[in-house]
């Protein structure tokens, strides 16, 4: 991993204390090695990959790649979009639309293998790299836009969002499409009903929607839209932003 350049960078800039990178570091790194290791073997990659694919995730991901297609289709001048973490290439089709050039980056290679044959079989163009979140490997400003869906809301410190918002801000040359969970909007019924479900449910270190609103904007963006992917009770939502 290639990650300390960035956490130095914000140590110097005094983005985050000592402490708060300290720890945001080990942290970090923790849940992009778990993740890794858990989807590096075909099989994993493959359970991974169809998850969406039955059962009510399907109605998930249906209410996800239309607001995807929305949202890309109402932004000006899109011509690039990278993917992160891209997983096994869900969202190619809705990304690709209008002839956009996608780049597809995920931490576990056996996940971006299927990716990469989800692109050929469906005849799309795409770029497949392989890297971390917190260190993507292109130049300053190299796409249009960053996609990047269901990872922030593993972070539970302020810092480690801060440290991936940041690192898009400079890969972006305009756009950052994030998505957002606002577990704490009916947070005590979502409890209650999880429970009858049999789940068990914590959402400590989880930000408000205000205090994500604050996130986005002390790492360099202003907020253009809130889309919803559901009713109020849904908790998903994509903030649409854009370089300040």
């Amino acid at each position: 991993m290639k990650s300390t350049y960035f956490f130095d960078r914000l140590l110097r800039n005094k983005f985050v204390s000592r402490e708060g990178f300290s720890y945001a570091l080990t942290k970090e790194m923790s849940v992009i090695n778990t993740y890794s290791g858990r989807l590096q073997s075909p099989a994993r990659a493959e359970a991974y990959a169809t998850r969406f694919e039955r059962g009510g995730r399907k109605r998930i991901d249906a209410r996800e790649q239309k607001a995807v297609r929305k949202i890309f289709a109402d932004l000006p001048e899109v011509r690039s979009v990278i993917d992160v973490p891209s997983g096994a290439g869900r969202f190619l089709a809705s990304l690709s639309g209008g002839n956009r050039e996608v780049i597809e980056m995920d931490v576990a290679a056996d996940v971006l293998e299927l990716a990469r044959k989800r692109a050929e079989k469906a005849g799309v163009r795409a770029q497949f790299l392989q890297g971390d979140a917190s260190h993507v490997p292109l130049a300053d400003g190299s796409v249009d836009a960053v996609f990047s869906n269901r990872l922030l809301h593993h972070m539970t410190v302020a810092a480690e969002r801060g440290i991936l918002l940041r690192e898009f801000h400079r890969v972006t040359r305009r756009y950052l499409v994030v998505s957002f969970f606002d577990y704490l909007a009916y947070g005590g019924l979502r409890k209650v009903l999880k429970k009858l479900k049999g789940r068990k449910v914590n959402y400590t270190g989880q930000p408000t929607l205000d205090e994500f609103r604050a996130e986005v904007i002390a790492a360099g963006f202003r907020i253009c839209s809130i889309v919803p992917t559901g009713g109020p009770w849904v908790a998903q939502k994509f903030f649409v932003l854009e370089k300040a």
